[in-house]
C-alpha cells in the first residue's frame, strides 16, 4: 500500500529554529526592538497600554530576582495565577530565563471563571505536590492553602511585590529538551492534566508555522484568547516574541461582551494575523446589523486561523461574505488542527481552496514540517485513504507526555511512540479532515453523527442564541438506553415553548431523528472552557444528576 492509498501524511523535516531556547528569543527581541512598543495590551475596560520587548525583559528580570532569592533552583515548577496580562507574561518569561518551569493557571476572564479560580488553584497546587506559586495582586487563595504548613515556603509573592526587585540578568542557558512549560488541559473536575512542552517542541512548531504561513518581523497579530492557553501563549505570544513582531492582546471577557471589538481592534491595529475557535466567527455573524455602515478596512488581514473546535462551513462562508464588504480577502480563512499536546496548531489550509469539498466536514490541510499524522483502526493499523479512523500524531512539536501522570501517558501513546489525539478523522488526496472528537459521537438509527453537526443546524435558527447549543446523548430513565438531548439558549424576547417546537422540527427534518429532551437553558447553564469551547460531557453529567433528583423536571418532551 503506497502513501497515496493509505492514511499517512508527513510534513517533511523539522526546520531548525535560529535560537536554542525560548529565553534567547526574548533577549533577541529586546536587543533588536529597542524602545518601540510592539506589544499592546487591551484591558478589561478597553484601556490600552504599550510595552516594548525591552520592558518585558526588564520586568521578567526583576521577577527573576525574587524567585531566585526564595531559593528556587532550575527545573522547579512555578505555578502562575495572575490576572493581569502584562504581569503574567513577565512572570512567565522570568521562569524561562531562570530555568524554572512555569505552569499558568487560569485566573478568570469571566465572572464565572474568577469565582472558580481560587478552587482551581488549590486543586492544581495540591495535586502537583505543592510547588512554588506566584499570584497576581488581589488574587484570592482559599483557606485550605494558607493553612497548609507548606504554603509559607511555596508562595513566592505577588507579581507586584516581585517587580520591586532590581533586575537579575544572569540568564539560564536551557537545553533544547529541557521542559519549558506545563500547560493545563481543560478538565472540569479533579486535577487537570499538565502537558509538558520542551523548548524544542515550541521552537520547532514556531519555526514551522513561520515558514509555512510566511510570517516575519513585519507580522502584526491580534489575539483575544487567554494567555494561559496554548493558543494565546504559544501559538501567538511566544511565536511573536520569536519574530520580534507587533502583537496585540485583548482580554477575553472584554471581547466576549461585544464581539465586534475583535474586528474593530484588528482594523485599529492593522493586524494581518488572528485566530479563534469557530464559535467566535458565529458571534461576529450575529453582529451583522451592528457592523453595517461602520468605516472598517479589513484588507490588512491575510491569515485567520480557525481552530480549537469543529469548523463549520456555513459559519465560515457567512463570515467571509459579511466581512468581505469591509475588504476582508476571500482567501484569509485557514481552518486548522492542533492541541496543547502538539504545541498548538500543526496543520491548516486555505478555506477557499477546499470549499468545494464535503459540506459536512471542513478539511484542515497537511501537517507542517516536522509533524506526521496517521489515521488508524482499533489495532493501530492504517486505514485505507478516505476511511474514518482514529487520528494519531508524532513529531518535533509533540509533547513527550503529561507531568507526573504515568498511567495517562501509557494510555495516550502507542507502543511505537505516536500520540493518540482522541479525534476521528480521514485522509484523502493528501489532505486531513477531522470529523470530531471520538467521545462526541452520537449514534442514531444506525447513523453516526457528531454533536457539532446537530448544534450547527440548531444555531441556524433565528430563535437560538449562537454558541450556547449542545447536542448530547443522555442516559434514559431505564438507566441503560441513551436518548438525544438538545440544550439551547433562546434569544431574548423569544417564547420558550415555541422555540422548543422550532428546534425539534429543525432537528427532525435535518436528521430524521426524534429528540427526547429539548432543554432551554440560560447562558450560565452551559459550561465552557477558558477559551469558550463547550464542555458537553460536564453538561450531560449535570443534566442526569438533576433529573435523578427532579424526575418531573420540565425538560422532558411536552
Amino acid at each position: 500500500m503506497t502513501n497515496d492509498d493509505c492514511s499517512f501524511l508527513h510534513g517533511g523535516p523539522a526546520p531548525v529554529a535560529d535560537v536554542s531556547h525560548l529565553g534567547a528569543a526574548l533577549v533577541r527581541a529586546a536587543d533588536t526592538g529597542g524602545t518601540e512598543e510592539r506589544i499592546r495590551f487591551i484591558a478589561g475596560d478597553g484601556g490600552e497600554t504599550g510595552w516594548s520587548y525591552a520592558r518585558l525583559l526588564d520586568d521578567a528580570a526583576r521577577i527573576l530576582t525574587g524567585i531566585r532569592a526564595a531559593g528556587a533552583v532550575p527545573g522547579e515548577t512555578v505555578i502562575l495565577q495572575v490576572g493581569d496580562d502584562p504581569e503574567l507574561l513577565a512572570a512567565f518569561w522570568a521562569c524561562l530565563l531562570g530555568g524554572f518551569v512555569p505552569m499558568p493557571v487560569n485566573a478568570g476572564g469571566t465572572d464565572e471563571q474568577r469565582a472558580a479560580a481560587p478552587e482551581l488553584l488549590r486543586r492544581v497546587w495540591q495535586g502537583y505536590d505543592r510547588p512554588s506559586v506566584i499570584t497576581g495582586s488581589g488574587q484570592q487563595v482559599v483557606p485550605a492553602m494558607t493553612a497548609d504548613p507548606r504554603w509559607g515556603g511555596a508562595w513566592l509573592g505577588t507579581t507586584r511585590e516581585l517587580l520591586a526587585n532590581p533586575p537579575d540578568r544572569g540568564w539560564h542557558q536551557a537545553a533544547p529538551d529541557d521542559p519549558a512549560m506545563l500547560l493545563l488541559t481543560s478538565g472540569s473536575t479533579g486535577v487537570p492534566k499538565a502537558v509538558v512542552l520542551t523548548h524544542r517542541n515550541v521552537l520547532s512548531r514556531t519555526a514551522a508555522t513561520v515558514q509555512v504561513n510566511r510570517l516575519s518581523g513585519a507580522t502584526r497579530s491580534f489575539n483575544w484568547m487567554p494567555l494561559d492557553h496554548v493558543g494565546g501563549l504559544v501559538m501567538f505570544h511566544a511565536r511573536d516574541v520569536y519574530l520580534g513582531c507587533h502583537q496585540a492582546h485583548a482580554r477575553f471577557a472584554w471581547v466576549l461582551a461585544d464581539p465586534s471589538r475583535w474586528i474593530t481592534g484588528i482594523d485599529r491595529h492593522r493586524s494581518d494575523t488572528t485566530w479563534a475557535p469557530n464559535f467566535a466567527f458565529g458571534l461576529i455573524n450575529d453582529q451583522a446589523d451592528r457592523l453595517a455602515g461602520q468605516p472598517l478596512d479589513l484588507s490588512c488581514l491575510r491569515y485567520i486561523m480557525n481552530g480549537g473546535e469543529a469548523v463549520r462551513s456555513g459559519v465560515v462562508r457567512r463570515f467571509l461574505e459579511l466581512l468581505g464588504a469591509f475588504g476582508l480577502p476571500p482567501d484569509a480563512m485557514y481552518p486548522g488542527w492542533g492541541m496543547s499536546e502538539t504545541s498548538a496548531g500543526v496543520a491548516d489550509c486555505e478555506f477557499s481552496a477546499v470549499d468545494a469539498g464535503d459540506e459536512r466536514y471542513v478539511p484542515v490541510g497537511r501537517p507542517q514540517p516536522g509533524t506526521s499524522l496517521r489515521v488508524v483502526d482499533e489495532r493501530n493499523e492504517l486505514v485505507p485513504a478516505g476511511e474514518t479512523g482514529r487520528l494519531q500524531v508524532t513529531g518535533a512539536a509533540v509533547t513527550r507526555g503529561y507531568y507526573r501522570n504515568d498511567e495517562q501517558n501509557r494510555q495516550s501513546f502507542t507502543s511505537d511512540g505516536w500520540f493518540k489525539c482522541g479525534d476521528l478523522a480521514y485522509i484523502q488526496n493528501g489532505i486531513l479532515t477531522v470529523t470530531g472528537r471520538a467521545d462526541d459521537v452520537i449514534q442514531l438509527d444506525d447513523v453516526t453523527y457528531h454533536g457539532h453537526e446537530i448544534e450547527a443546524k440548531v444555531e441556524e435558527l433565528d430563535v437560538v442564541e449562537p454558541s450556547y447549543t449542545v447536542a448530547s446523548l443522555v442516559t434514559g430513565e431505564d438507566g441503560v438506553s441513551e436518548e438525544l438531548a438538545v440544550f439551547f439558549h433562546p434569544r431574548e424576547g423569544t417564547d420558550t415553548r415555541a422555540a422548543q417546537d422550532v428546534v425539534r422540527d429543525r432537528v427532525t427534518k435535518a436528521f430524521g431523528v426524534d429528540i427526547v429532551h429539548i432543554v432551554a437553558v440560560t447562558k450560565r447553564d452551559i459550561p465552557k472552557t477558558g477559551i469558550g469551547k463547550l464542555r458537553r460531557a460536564q453538561l450531560r453529567e449535570q443534566f442526569e444528576a438533576t433529573r435523578a433528583t427532579e424526575p418531573a423536571a420540565p425538560s422532558r418532551r411536552p
